[in-house]
């Protein structure tokens, strides 16, 4: 492996750039989120049509509405909370993460686990790949990869401990042009278990360029292929106003 700082250069520029991005403070996504990882969690169609909304350079974030028409989340890196729209607390959850000890692939969760889960998860979906030049964020080159008669440029990234993220070791694969296509990582909430996700769609979006169709299946760690008869997550962005 090599310094991976030319490839994340190449990576930042083809999404609008890391001058871009730090004028810009918060995002607003209208998603739908699917697949069989909600109903396996106990939490079916929660996500269907919702609006996720996340400051770009921290992780704070909401949903809006979840559960019923006049509740939201809050998230702050640590804790989760289901709020009503007025402001008054329902629910919460400190130090959501420690919840998750001892946690598997099918172990059902709360409605606490499951706002952190997708708060931390879609905030690093919405940051990346600007979050891989944050302060402590390792990086290397690896080897090229071959898939789909493509040859995408490959960072493994090291995250620190201050980032809320699947896991700490994770690996991007991107176009030569610099474009996302592929991420692996094994989510540590679901008992290290690992998954593939896929990065389509491209479009551009107040000047920064994020893909609108995200695809999520098993990995198989012998070949590193996805097992793609089995989709985990489906997220399909239908807007995001970047401000």
């Amino acid at each position: 492996m090599k310094d991976g700082k030319e490839l994340l250069n190449l990576v930042l520029d083809a999404h609008g750039g890391i001058s871009r991005w730090n004028q810009l403070n918060t995002g607003k996504m209208h998603v739908s989120i699917k697949g069989i990882t909600w109903p396996r969690k106990g939490h079916p169609d929660a996500l269907d049509d919702i609006v996720f909304t996340a400051n770009l350079h921290a992780p704070y974030d909401s949903w809006t509405p979840i559960f019923s028409d006049d509740q939201k989340t809050s998230f702050n890196g640590l804790d989760v909370a289901i709020l009503k729209t007025n402001g008054e607390l329902v629910e919460e959850s400190k130090n959501a993460r420690k919840t998750f000890e001892g946690h598997e692939l099918l172990t059902p969760w709360t409605k606490m686990h499951f706002v952190y889960f997708v708060s931390y998860a879609t905030w690093n979906y919405i940051t990346t790949p600007f979050l891989l030049a944050q302060p402590g964020v390792h990086i290397l080159e690896m080897d090229e990869w071959e898939e789909n008669g493509e040859t995408w440029r490959r960072l493994q990234v090291i995250f620190p401990d201050n980032i809320p993220t699947h896991s700490t070791r994770q690996v991007f694969y991107f176009s030569q042009e610099g474009f996302l296509k592929r991420h692996d990582y094994w989510p540590e909430v679901l008992g290290n278990n690992s998954a593939v996700h896929y990065y389509s769609n491209y479009k551009d979006f107040n000047g920064i360029k994020a893909p609108t169709t995200h695809r999520i299946y098993p990995l198989n760690d012998a070949d590193q292929s996805a097992v793609k008869d089995i989709l985990l997550v489906s997220l399909d962005i239908f807007n995001i106003e970047y401000a």
